[in-house]
């Protein structure tokens, strides 16, 4: 989360996660291709919350709707990982411990990472877990946060109750070529970097055309330019060098 760049468009997503947990708006949708900054904007949000807010954060791959609620009941400390609970079990505990944080001002929040990999009948649970409110509030705030793939399963007809249930969906784009040099810049300041520019222009758009605003293989195809440079006692990375790490990582073919 430190090194987060507020891009206009990741301030919008990080803004609606907390918002729609504060509010209690139910269900959160936040879709993203690999390596746009969805996990780090999650750990951001986590710590602009509220401490009345309780959050278990499950990562999904590809478990049961069972092992995901016992791994929120451990994560929310209602239960050790050594107990074993029937979902009947787990679910009246969540319910008794939605109504106590409640009436303390408090709330819950579920944020399930890696969601495209929900089968359709956790899809339908996670619905189900989101009827647990009172007559005006929800108990039990859940973040959705996937790939693209996320969107086409909830498009599908037979979980379109759960679709319904969405109250916020918010779409993580790749990042402009002007914010792709800004978000650079930005990673070297918070790296404590003062010295003259270590990119030169004709390299960053290279970066660009590579990357095409996906932070994470511009961190990727950087740090390899970098680690080349220092290897050749270059001061400054220019293109031929970002040609080198593009060609060492296998992204393009060797020319």
């Amino acid at each position: 989360p430190a090194f987060l760049y507020m891009s206009p468009g990741h301030e919008e997503v990080l803004t609606s996660i907390i918002y729609g947990i504060q509010a209690r708006r139910g269900i959160i949708a936040v879709i993203g291709e690999v390596g746009t900054g969805k996990t780090t904007l999650l750990n951001t949000a986590l710590e602009w919350l509220s401490e009345k807010t309780k959050v278990a954060f499950v990562v999904n791959f590809d478990v049961s709707f069972d092992d995901l609620l016992n791994m929120a009941i451990v994560k929310l400390g209602l239960a050790t990982a050594a107990q074993t609970l029937t979902k009947a079990e787990a679910l009246q505990r969540l319910n008794e411990f939605g109504l106590k944080q409640l009436s303390e001002g408090g709330s819950i929040a579920l944020i399930v990472d890696e969601a495209q990999n929900l089968n359709q009948r956790a899809m339908e649970n996670l619905r189900l877990l989101s009827n647990m409110e009172t007559a005006k509030h929800k108990l039990i705030q859940i973040v959705l946060s996937g790939q693209p793939e996320l969107e086409k399963k909830l498009a599908r007809p037979e979980v379109r109750q759960l679709t319904e249930r969405i109250s916020i969906r918010r779409f993580i784009n790749p990042l402009k070529e002007t914010e792709t040099y800004e978000y650079m810049q930005h990673r070297l300041d918070v790296a404590g970097y003062n010295g003259p520019a270590l990119f030169t222009p004709e390299a960053q758009h290279f970066i660009w055309q590579i990357c095409q605003g996906i932070p994470r293989k511009i961190n990727i195809l950087c740090d390899n330019a970098l680690l080349i440079g220092y290897r050749e006692h270059q001061k400054e990375i220019g293109p031929a060098l970002i040609k080198k790490a593009v060609n060492d990582l296998r992204w393009l073919p060797t020319a």
